[in-house]
């Protein structure tokens, strides 16, 4: 019978310290990154990520052959991520996880950010290439309550080689 008694509590003790450790981890939140890197190579090129955390290197790895990454990121810092493949420009992508206290403290995680990685080739003519074309930053947007890219000037729709367009419904450019 004491021995029943003393099981008892050994497994309830056991079930305390097991609940506390899982109510501490689920309370660790990250800023979680999920992506694909995208390339017109199928070999064995050496593809990689660095990341930077508030300007300094902590991890640098290779990222493997079927291209898919995930990475989680502490909030309340600024990220560099930089990917880089052999014969390609290296891209920068600037991550700032700085979120309202409010939003730490919500019981529900924000989104996973979904991102698909390209590199421009490294044997393009300089003059058509835009250095901020190979930068772009991931913020928290208070609107949308998640993580978005920042526009550049890529995602706008513009005038090209003296084509007209309509932007917004306005003829723009020359016929």
């Amino acid at each position: 019978m004491k021995k029943n008694g003393l099981y008892r509590i050994i497994v309830i003790f056991f079930l305390i310290v097991v609940l506390h450790f899982s109510s501490q981890s689920q309370n660790r939140k990250y800023f979680i990154i999920t992506g694909k890197f995208i390339s017109g190579t199928t070999g064995f090129d050496t593809r990689s990520i660095q990341i930077v955390k508030n300007n300094k290197s902590i991890v640098l790895s290779e990222i493997p052959e079927h291209g898919r990454f995930r990475l989680e990121l502490e909030y309340d810092s600024e990220y560099q991520l930089i990917f880089n493949q052999k014969g390609y420009l290296e891209k920068k992508i600037i991550v700032n996880t700085k979120v309202p206290a409010e939003v730490l403290e919500d019981e529900n995680n924000l989104p996973h950010f979904l991102m698909g990685v390209k590199l421009q080739e490294e044997n393009q003519v300089p003059a058509n290439l835009y250095i901020g074309m190979q930068t772009e930053q991931i913020v928290y947007s208070k609107v949308q309550n998640c993580f978005s890219k920042m526009p550049s000037i890529y995602d706008a729709e513009l005038v090209d080689k003296g084509v007209a367009k309509k932007i917004n419904g306005v003829q723009v450019g020359t016929n």
